[in-house]
């Protein structure tokens, strides 16, 4: 369908164009008018003739009944009522003065947005490969041509990040010409001085591999769109090799240093003809580049449509043919019969006189003068006239135009050869022109040769894109079979090649304001490149391919029909044998999932050169070392992705081997298109794999049938098909060659867990010490150290008596022991709730989190739930350096797990609370997951393919980049707080720390976690609710909650009892409570209160005998339910709802309800609320930072949990959990989000992204409320709730680089000894100018305002346009004045500074009493608005 649409639109265009170029003269032009109109007055029309009668009243009277042909080019019935005419100015004029006109403008021609061969390749913005790929990112592709423009925008590194840290190659240009895009240029001895290409073939071939996006793009006006590489994130290194031909020694040099450089993929459109491998120096080069990981990609030249004329052959390059897109670039000739051919011109203007000259052909005269060569024109009158040209004689085809245009000839019609038949090229000639096919051409002559007066015209349509029969292999295009090993099926494969928009150094056009330059090439030369952007984009994918199995899945998924879904054609519209083609058209979308692949390791290719009979001199100057041939194989039983065998009279069998990188268990059975005259048998029929089967061998035996055949070569299929992909061998053989060639097609249908006296105990102590200068220490007592820190402090845990700390303040470089702190625990639809969807949006462009690593501190974990399963995880990056303690199943997944509770045990999680945060931060995807059938869906953490580390509770570090702890004990100075000071260690490493803010709301000032180098999370509801409604007696319904929700609980209404009304014990249902209360079969109501859970709770009323349980919010909890995993049927409700329930209870004499189990409600309104356990502040331990920072999902949040009393059967096993515990880790998943989309941001960067872009209304577009249903308030709400998708993009960050923090902490009035403790450095405040702690660049403010006024600055960093102007917004703070100076902040580039005052000013008519207001300010530009929430407390005055 998308094809049939992108057709029409297509033909469309030419239409309009057709009309607008081939108008007739009069008084004025005839163009193409939109006509509005209005429906007639006191008509109805119904039918599309009553309308199309309506609009024909609106065309000239003289028009209407004539013969001329209808100006009425479409009446719109739909869109809207009006219509499209060809009209003159004259009679719009005439048109305006009749009833229900509305208006008529000349049409405008839109063009066609893109240069197209990405999207012909099926690669499209934030969709598939091109996502799943990060469009390449991290990867360097190196191109050897003819150097680099490097200052074309196709090369520029907007939104490139930073090359990988193994590149080490080197940029020749000035340092302002290389960038993130270019990270390499270098230019070889012959090959020219420096890296500049003066030729243009080197440009473009990059800019088609990994061109970046520029907007724009076009040649003479046509192709006009978004030009784009095949992988526009690679990185790119340019390595001149080429000036007037490209020398050997060059290329190998050049080869050389690419592999020692780090290139990925070597993309080289050069060659020569067949030549053995020995002495084929670019097959010597690709063999050492392929057995260090490089894919090597190499044009196979330009020397068809010959047979046996394939350069780069050797099996370990990628040999690429090339074929034509959808696109064309019409010009048609309309020769004075109206007989119209279709040709093709890149060069098509506008002002060309459209009416018929005169058609000359010179060929009639000489046998020179066909090719129109500058002097062969000398005896031919040309002027003014179209002239008809061959290809060939030695002249270019834009030459041949340059000598008609020297003759005076007004146009040019270029016929192709012969052998070229139907191959056109899309030129950009120096005069119209049409380039025509063979046979349209003979024609054309004949009409000349038959006429005494011929004349012809020229229609140029522009672009148009829909041609079914794409892709057509282009003749040029070099045909196989390969001379020097006839056993390899060469080229592989197929890529566009012809009329190719890509870079170029200079405007073809002369435009000299720009350097947005473009040209249309054709060539294998073209197509190669878009085969080595096709390996940037799968090696981003899977990193740990091989060339091999690279190649291997591109060949295999390679298509062999055209859009028409008919065989791909030749340049003379016939099927094309494999010769052309190879395994076919590459598909990179099924690439990315082959199903199986052809692997081949290094050594593999030994027996197979040893079996060409080389000598051991031979062998060596390929492998470049001496070889043991005492096995060798012949070239068919390579482990090819295709089979070409020369068959006799006697049978032939060979092996492959498979491997499954689809699904683990899979099954493949397989079918054959028999060759003609060959019988073809496969053994096994059927391929089984499992987990422990990756692997599997084949044998294919090939016999002639007694059926006599004449042709020379026959080619056939054998395809392996399971319920999941489609695996296909294609099979062709020339003269006494029988080619049998192996694709896998793919074809998903597939759906997508010590003891001693002493004289006081021994407890650990948490001791921080100054580090030793140049000495080392050895002892030989048994250690009762537990953890000695290298990171996180400078210090060590140790058990030791109070007597024993005494001894040790004596020593020198001691600062500090203290008793350790035991710290409280804090305890899908959130991933959703926040915006982040599956192959959508940001999820998709952060690729899900991939590569950064997410340290835990808490309970442990449960090491085989699916959650931390390692499906689709790639490995650690190499700077990981963690352990996993036996008894710990790692993976790719959970790759690191330590217990610094009892080192001899694993850190196996034994409560839940470790595995629940663990998997809301990044486990991976589980499919139906649920808790008692609820909320059942796909879970997933925030980042579901970060990598996780598990420490239990733990305080070191490894080497993550974001942890997370959901953990903390009340507010206290940093200095004596060892997890700030461990979380201040990590913000130098550049570690992120976010931290749950505490469970002790709502009461003011209840904070943990203080500190401004951490990111302090408060907890909100998500918009999905279990609901439980409570139906009384009375018939009024109150919303609950609840997970458990049993299909069978009785719909008639039960006895209501409240125990608490006859005994005070029974109030809150503690164990025991009920046993003087009779609650058998009744639904007993409990407050949730009492220090008793809501769980146990429910136990007691179970255990009593109780049907059911209401569960009532004290006022403090107000609104805040939970749904809870309860044991017995509940509804837990409302403040509000249960002093309704209760009234009622206390004024029927027969109480009566039962409970209605809805199941999950998603699309609540008012979500996100802040829940009433959520910590407030203000800080106590820093009352100028404004804490929390921000608050995320914390209520009711389903995720990984060890296991189910009742579920036993199964490890995908989830929980409900509740409180700042479940919000921590959603806010430590966002920002390994955000580490992985912007890997050099700092931890400050990254808090700032989330803080200044968060949301402070909820569904209903109202501000957010907290427990009571009234505004949050910002010692609640900090800067909002967290949303993803805005932190990616904030336009401007305030940043805070870790020696930023000293001058704050002693501004706090911290001693040395204590800001040295937390900064691990000596620090003398006295020689440090300090600041206020409002004075720190943090994303909010918090000022103490008496009288008069207070000035702070702010300093912020542009990460978004370079050029963009921010003005401000200020949300007015009630009883203060805020100014701002400047005003406005206008910046230039990327990751410039400005720095900006505020005044805060108390307003004289503020009342003296104290209080806290609040307000925000905003700066706004057109795209991004930078949002600071501002608290001021107002102080008493006396």
């Amino acid at each position: 369908m998308d094809y049939f649409s992108l057709t029409i639109f297509s033909f469309t265009c030419i239409l309009i164009l057709q009309i607008s170029q081939s108008s007739v003269a009069s008084q004025s032009p005839l163009e193409t008018y939109i006509v509005h109109v209005d429906m007639p007055a006191n008509q109805i029309l119904t039918e599309s003739q009553d309308l199309e009668t309506w609009y024909q009243s609106y065309l000239p009277t003289t028009l209407v009944n004539s013969n001329e042909e209808s100006r009425m080019v479409y009446s719109y019935h739909n869109v809207f009522k009006g219509f499209a005419a060809k009209l003159t100015a004259e009679e719009v004029k005439d048109m305006e003065k009749m009833d229900g006109f509305l208006s008529a403008t000349p049409q405008s021609v839109y063009q066609l947005h893109t240069t197209h061969s990405p999207s012909f390749l099926g690669l499209q913005k934030a969709t598939g490969l091109w996502e799943s790929s990060k469009y390449g990112e991290g990867i360097v592709v190196c191109v050897f041509d003819t150097g680099i423009k490097p200052d074309h925008p196709s090369f520029s590194d907007q939104g490139m990040s930073p090359p990988p840290a193994t590149w080490k190659g080197e940029c020749e240009f000035n340092s302002a010409a290389c960038n993130n895009k270019l990270v390499g240029a270098r230019s070889f001895s012959i090959g020219g001085g420096t890296p500049l290409d003066e030729d243009g073939h080197g440009t473009h071939t990059a800019g088609t591999a990994v061109g970046n996006f520029v907007s724009g793009a076009s040649v003479y006006g046509l192709g006009k769109g978004v030009a784009a590489g095949i992988a526009p994130l690679a990185h790119l290194a340019v390595y001149k090799v080429c000036t007037f031909g490209c020398s050997e020694s060059d290329i190998l040099a050049g080869m050389d240093k690419a592999i020692d450089d780090g290139c990925n993929v070597l993309s080289m459109s050069l060659g020569a003809g067949p030549r053995p491998y020995y002495i084929d120096n670019i097959a010597i080069g690709a063999y050492k580049a392929m057995e260090k990981g490089i894919v090597v990609s190499c044009s196979a030249g330009n020397s068809g449509p010959y047979m046996a004329t394939v350069a780069n052959e050797a099996p370990w390059i990628m040999t690429v043919g090339a074929s034509t897109i959808d696109r064309r670039f019409k010009a048609i000739v309309v020769l004075g019969n109206k007989v119209e051919f279709i040709g093709e011109s890149v060069f098509q203007p506008g002002d060309i006189n459209s009416s018929e000259l005169s058609l000359v052909y010179p060929g009639r005269n000489t046998s020179i003068s066909p090719f129109c060569s500058s002097s062969s024109l000398n005896g031919t009158d040309v002027r003014k006239k179209i002239v008809v040209c061959l290809v060939g004689g030695g002249v270019s085809r834009v030459g041949k135009g340059r000598a008609v245009k020297n003759a005076g000839g007004a146009a040019m019609i270029i016929v192709s050869s012969p052998s070229y038949a139907n191959s056109t090229f899309a030129e950009a000639h120096v005069l119209p022109a049409a380039h025509v096919g063979y046979a349209d051409g003979l024609k054309i002559i004949n009409y000349i040769r038959s006429s005494s007066t011929p004349t012809a015209s020229i229609m140029f349509n522009g672009t148009t894109i829909g041609d079914s029969r794409a892709p057509v292999m282009a003749a040029f295009s070099s045909r196989g079979p390969a001379p020097i090993s006839p056993g390899l099926l060469k080229p592989d494969i197929t890529a566009p090649g012809m009329n190719i928009v890509a870079a170029w150094p200079y405007s073809v056009e002369n435009i000299t304001n720009t350097k947005s330059t473009f040209n249309v090439l054709s060539g294998t030369s073209m197509s190669c490149p878009h085969i080595s952007g096709v390996a940037a984009l799968l090696k981003s994918v899977h990193p740990d391919w091989s060339p091999a199995a690279i190649k291997s899945a591109m060949m295999t998924t390679a298509d062999v029909v055209n859009l028409g879904g008919n065989p791909i054609e030749d340049e003379t519209f016939l099927p094309a044998d494999i010769f052309a083609t190879g395994a076919g058209h590459v598909n990179p979308s099924r690439a990315n999932n082959p199903g199986l692949i052809y692997d081949l390791q290094p050594e593999d290719y030994i027996p197979f050169l040893c079996g060409l009979n080389y000598t051991e001199q031979q062998l060596t100057s390929i492998v470049q070392r001496k070889v043991d041939c005492s096995t060798s194989i012949i070239d068919t039983q390579l482990n090819y992705p295709s089979m070409s065998v020369i068959l006799g009279s006697s049978q032939q069998t060979y092996t492959r081997k498979v491997t499954n990188v689809g699904e683990a268990s899979s099954s493949y059975k397989v079918y054959i298109e028999q060759p003609v005259g060959v019988d073809v048998k496969v053994n096994p029929t059927t391929l089984n794999f499992s987990e422990g089967t990756k692997t599997l061998t084949y044998q294919v035996t090939f016999t002639r049938s007694k059926s006599n055949v004449k042709a020379d070569f026959a080619q056939g299929s054998l395809k392996w098909i399971s319920t999941k992909h489609s695996s296909t061998k294609h099979a062709p053989s020339p003269c006494n060659f029988l080619v049998i060639y192996t694709t896998c097609s793919y074809i998903s249908i597939a759906q997508q867990t010590e003891t001693g006296e002493v004289k006081s105990s021994l407890e650990t102590y948490i001791v921080h010490v100054n580090k030793p200068v140049d000495q080392s220490f050895e002892s030989n007592e048994e250690s009762r150290i537990l953890h000695a820190y290298r990171h996180a402090i400078s210090g060590f845990a140790v058990k030791l008596t109070k007597e024993d700390v005494k001894e040790m303040e004596k020593k020198d470089g001691f600062i500090s022991a203290r008793q350790q702190n035991m710290y409280s625990l804090k305890t899908t639809h959130s991933p959703s709730f926040l915006g982040l969807n599956m192959n959508h949006g940001y999820w998709q462009d952060s690729n899900y989190g991939e590569g950064m690593i997410i340290g835990l501190l808490d309970t442990g974990i449960t090491s085989g739930h699916p959650s931390f399963g390692d499906e689709d995880m790639p490995p650690p990056p190499s700077k990981w350096k963690g352990k996993c303690a036996s008894g710990i199943a790692c993976n790719n997944k959970l790759i690191g797990a330590r217990n610094f509770v009892n080192k001899s045990e694993p850190p196996i999680d034994l409560y839940g609370h470790g595995t629940h945060t663990s998997s809301t931060a990044a486990g991976n995807f589980v499919r139906n997951a649920n808790v008692f059938g609820q909320a059942k869906g796909i879970a997933s953490g925030i980042a579901p393919r970060a990598h996780l580390a598990m420490y239990k509770v733990c305080l070191d570090l490894c080497a993550e980049n974001v942890i997370s702890y959901s953990i903390g004990g009340g507010s206290k100075p940093f200095s004596e707080d060892s997890l700030t000071i461990g979380a201040f260690r990590a913000a130098q490493k550049g570690i992120f720390v976010s931290c749950a803010a505490g469970n002790e709301g709502p009461y003011s000032s209840t904070l943990s976690n203080e500190a401004p180098w951490v990111l302090t999370v408060g907890a909100s509801t998500i918009d999905r609710q279990l609901r439980a409604t409570v139906v009384l007696g009375n018939r009024k319904e109150f919303e609950g909650q609840t997970a458990f929700q049993p299909n069978n609980f009785p719909r008639k209404r039960l006895p209501l009892v409240y125990p608490g009304a006859e005994d005070d014990e029974a109030v809150y249902c503690g164990c025991g409570s009920l046993n003087n209360t009779d609650v058998t079969g009744k639904i007993v109501v409990s407050y949730n209160a009492g220090n008793i859970s809501r769980i146990e709770k429910g136990q007691t009323v179970k255990d009593a005998g109780g049907a059911a349980m209401i569960l009532i919010n004290v006022e403090d909890e107000g609104y805040t339910t939970m749904s809870d995993m309860h044991v017995i049927p509940a509804s837990h409700v409302s403040f509000s709802a249960g002093q309704k329930i209760m009234a009622y209870l206390s004024s029927n004499s027969k109480p009566k309800a039962t409970i209605k189990f809805k199941g999950t409600i998603v699309g609540v309104q008012n979500s996100p609320s802040i829940t009433h356990f959520s910590s407030r502040g203000p800080n106590l331990a820093s009352p100028g930072i404004l804490k929390p920072d921000t608050v995320g999902p914390g209520l009711s949040i389903l995720a990984a949990w060890p296991d189910l009393k009742n579920n036993t059967h199964t490890k995908s096993t989830f929980s409900m959990d509740t409180g700042t515990s479940m919000a921590c880790p959603h806010l430590s998943g966002v920002a390994a989000l955000l580490k992985r989309s912007h890997p050099d941001w700092s931890p400050a960067a990254i808090k700032s992204a989330i803080m200044t872009t968060a949301d402070t209304l909820n569904r209903n577009g109202n501000q957010i409320m907290d427990e009571r249903k009234k505004p949050a308030n910002v010692f609640a709400l900090g800067a909002g709730h967290v949303y993803p998708f805005s932190g990616n993009d904030p336009g401007l960050v305030y940043d805070i680089q870790p020696k930023d923090y000293i001058p704050y902490l002693c501004g706090l009035g911290y001693n040395d000894t204590q800001v040295r403790m937390i900064v691990q450095e000596n620090v003398k405040c006295s020689t440090i100018t300090s600041i206020p702690e409002a004075q720190l660049n943090y994303p909010s403010f918090s000022v103490k305002l008496h009288s008069g006024h207070k000035v702070y600055t702010r300093t912020v960093t542009n990460v978004g346009e370079a050029n963009s102007t921010y003005g401000h917004v200020i949300n007015n703070v009630p009883g203060v004045d805020i100014e701002l100076s400047p005003t406005q902040l206008v910046f230039t580039k990327v990751n410039q500074k400005l720095t900006y005052q505020i005044t805060f000013r108390r307003k004289s008519s503020t009342p003296a009493a104290s209080s806290y207001v609040e307000g925000a300010i905003i700066w706004v530009s057109e795209h991004h608005g930078v949002r600071s929430p501002i608290s001021v407390q107002l102080e008493h005055l006396k």
